[in-house]
């Protein structure tokens, strides 16, 4: 297993030139013909953003706990969830879409879920440009503490890489998968205290909570920028993350191994 992991670490230095200008091409490719171009990329998780804040805070009046505004914690949880959701979702198809370089078998397949997660984060970036203007609109000071956001990015590329390609060597046979993929996300979305404060579940109930793995990153995103809490100070909670992600990342790895010698015949 080391020895899999050195190599795909040696693939990706090999190929990291190649990685970069396919994941600025599916940008543009997403955005080709519009007059917008990139900028929608900010625009449409920025309208979701204010579509949210305007139902729940406005209309359903949720306050969250302290005296931190509803927009600056609902951004701090739904920044990262899109970038995961969005991340996961074009994985899934990442496969099927270019059947022209799977059937090239010197291409490395394996990089292609690897270019969405990375597409995610060119407008992740600028995402998180927004939320440091929204705190300090709030009068929030940015602190060092902020900089350690990059090791939830780091935690959330990992998650969302290990999902991708267990979802995107499944879809290949399985094309419903897309679809029930859209459903499990809509819910795990909602189990999530993204738009709900965690204090509206009860206390015996909250480690349910903490058992999502998705809940560690949306709550490292609000400690880096909002309490300035230190990552390890929930060591115990940290360690269960890294296990269900190493897990998650083996598991969509050896799927992915087994299955990607049949993709050219299914494709």
């Amino acid at each position: 297993m080391y020895t899999r992991i050195t190599n795909f670490i040696k693939l990706l230095y090999s190929y990291r030139f190649i990685i970069g200008s396919m994941a600025l091409q599916e940008i543009k490719r997403r955005y080709a013909g519009t007059l917008g171009g990139f900028v929608w990329a900010v625009i449409h998780p920025l309208m979701m953003i204010i579509v949210y804040w305007v139902v729940f805070s406005v209309g359903f009046k949720v306050k969250p706990m302290g005296d931190v505004p509803f927009i600056v914690v609902f951004c701090c949880g739904m920044i990262p969830w899109m970038t995961f959701s969005e991340s996961v979702t074009m994985s899934a198809n990442s496969i099927i879409a270019v059947p022209h370089l799977v059937s090239k078998t010197v291409f490395p397949v394996g990089i292609l879920p690897l270019i969405q997660v990375i597409t995610g984060m060119i407008s992740h970036g600028l995402m998180l440009i927004i939320l440091a203007a929204l705190l300090i609109f709030n009068n929030i000071s940015l602190s060092f503490w902020n900089l350690q956001v990059f090791y939830y990015i780091f935690a959330l590329c990992l998650f969302a890489l290990g999902l991708g390609w267990f979802v995107a060597a499944l879809n290949v046979f399985y094309r419903d998968l897309a679809q029930i993929l859209t459903v499990i996300l809509n819910i795990w979305f909602w189990s999530l205290p993204i738009v709900w404060p965690p204090n509206m579940v009860p206390e015996k109930y909250q480690f349910l909570i903490k058992l999502n793995p998705m809940n560690y990153i949306i709550e490292g995103y609000r400690n880096s920028f909002i309490t300035h809490t230190p990552f390890w100070n929930d060591a115990f909670l940290g360690a269960y993350f890294w296990v269900v992600c190493i897990v998650t990342l083996l598991i969509g790895a050896v799927v992915f191994s087994k299955l990607k010698s049949e993709f050219a015949e299914v494709i």
